[in-house]
């Protein structure tokens, strides 16, 4: 792999870590919707893991 092509995979899955759709990913990286849809099953436990944490207040003041 090429650092352009890792580049590309890089971005893509920093922006499905982020919760931006697929569709999205595609046009905005250059890969086919297979190689992205691969990759967000590859990182689908980061993924899960980065959503549940959405909803977590780590505001120390809250105490």
């Amino acid at each position: 792999m090429n650092n352009t092509t890792k580049a590309k995979y890089d971005l893509a899955a920093r922006m499905l870590k982020g919760n931006i759709p697929v569709e999205e990913v595609v046009l905005m990286s250059g890969l086919t919707e297979e190689e992205v849809k691969k990759l967000q099953f590859e990182l689908r436990d980061e993924i899960q893991d980065k959503r549940a944490m959405l909803g977590l207040d780590n505001d120390p003041k809250g105490f």
